[in-house]
């Protein structure tokens, strides 16, 4: 069995060290993934709630994970019981489920990511009447911000592709 010394000199195995750590990590990270979900479901997108909600959850995976290998005989258990087999399937089920792209046909596209698209494949000379500039003070712009373009008729994805930007990074710099 593997161990090691604690500070006072007794010695206790890895698995009881993790017993310690793991549920209330756990714990804490369901809390904070449960926080940040049931805000970001209320549209509340205050500072770092979406990417503490999508970055900090694998916190909960690696606890879980911890917690499941610190007891795994007792989590076992659950499942060769009824109660246990049945609600493991019903989550496979909705695990399932949510991996099906119902609803998605038909449904249309904010128009806003419609617009960008369109930005992005018309001409830059086009682009820079939109953005009420010249097509000389549109070049200028692109090349304070070391965006560089062959002609005035290329489009917008074409000079972010050969500048290795995104094309919404450049339509930034011309608006």
């Amino acid at each position: 069995m593997n161990t090691f010394l604690t500070t006072d000199k007794t010695v206790v195995s890895r698995k009881n060290r993790m017993r310690e750590w793991a549920p209330p990590f756990t714990i804490g990270a369901f809390a904070l993934t449960a926080l940040t979900g049931v805000l970001l479901f209320f549209k509340v997108n205050l500072g770092l709630v979406k990417p503490a909600h999508e970055w900090l959850s694998w916190l909960l995976v690696i606890g879980t994970i911890f917690h499941l290998l610190a007891n795994w005989r007792p989590s076992g258990r659950y499942f060769s019981r009824p109660a246990g087999k049945i609600i493991f399937f019903v989550f496979f089920l909705l695990i399932c489920a949510s991996l099906l792209p119902l609803g998605q046909e038909g449904k249309r596209n904010h128009p806003a990511g419609s617009i960008a698209e369109a930005l992005a494949l018309a001409p830059l000379s086009t682009v820079a009447q939109i953005a009420n500039h010249s097509p000389d003070e549109t070049i200028a712009l692109l090349k304070t911000q070391g965006i560089s373009l062959v002609s005035r008729d290329q489009t917008i994805q074409e000079i972010a592709e050969e500048n290795d930007r995104r094309a919404m990074d450049v339509l930034a710099v011309i608006f």
